[in-house]
């Protein structure tokens, strides 16, 4: 006869050791794929790391390149310089950019005068003439005018005497009419070796003595400003110019005397 009561007596013991060797192996599994994702992961986080780092130095490669390119340029000669590849994330923002300089004049500025800068006009100077006195006529013998106005009226040589009216007269110099009181001059530098009034018709009368045996005679005087023995200079004043003696007229009666002969005085004045 069957009836529910409970069994009685003892309760084998559940054989665990399956089940536990399923748990480890689960658990062992799921560790495994815990490290997967985590190296997983990891490697995914590596990449971007290098993605982000092949842009910086991308970036960075002109800058070098700018410092230093002309010398590895130089050393290197023509070599090519080629770029590592660059890969980045499809989803990464990549931008580049350029810092533009410009230059701009400086505005001018009101209110300044400009400056304009002209050539100047050259001018051919001149050489200033300076004021000399007048040269003294001298001829080729080195003597002087002895007046101021050579207005001859009677020359050297054979006449008709103006006093007498007696024809063939030997004339021994030169007649130089002017007004009475004429400034008389040396004809040449010398020495007074005669100022007096002569007896023979000359009325007042200076002789110089010149170099090379040449002498000057002054006739006819008004009046005698040197005195015998007296040094002169050519154009020096020695008298004023008369009519003294035998004279028809005021004038100047002018003679030169080379070697003791009377020579003719336009040959030398």
């Amino acid at each position: 006869m069957l009836t529910n009561k409970p069994a009685r007596g003892r309760r084998r013991a559940t054989d665990t050791s399956l089940p536990t060797a399923v748990r480890n192996h689960d658990s062992e599994g799921r560790r495994r794929a815990s490290k997967r994702r985590f190296s997983a992961t990891a490697s995914q986080k590596a990449g971007l790391a290098l993605a982000a780092t092949g842009i910086i130095a991308l970036a960075a490669v002109p800058t070098a390149q700018a410092v230093s390119g002309n010398e590895d340029l130089n050393a290197a000669g023509a070599a090519s310089i080629s770029s590592a590849p660059v890969t980045a994330a499809q989803d990464s923002e990549m931008k580049f950019e350029r810092i533009e300089v410009t230059s701009k004049a400086a505005p001018e500025r009101k209110g300044e005068p400009k400056t304009e800068v002209k050539a100047a006009s050259v001018e051919k100077a001149e050489p200033k003439k300076e004021s000399k006195p007048a040269p003294k006529k001298t001829a080729a013998s080195g003597l002087a005018s002895p007046v101021a106005d050579l207005n001859q009226s009677s020359g050297f040589g054979y006449r008709i005497n103006p006093v007498t009216g007696a024809a063939g007269e030997f004339h021994n110099g030169s007649d130089y009419a002017l007004a009475c009181g004429t400034d008389v001059k040396a004809a040449a530098a010398g020495k007074v070796v005669e100022a007096s009034s002569s007896a023979a018709g000359y009325g007042n009368r200076i002789v110089i003595e010149h170099s090379n045996g040449m002498k000057t005679t002054y006739n006819h005087l008004q009046s005698i400003g040197v005195s015998q023995g007296e040094r002169v200079s050519a154009g020096a004043s020695i008298a004023d110019l008369g009519t003294t003696g035998n004279s028809t007229g005021c004038h100047l009666h002018f003679e030169v005397v080379v070697d003791g002969a009377e020579v003719d005085p336009a040959k030398y004045l």
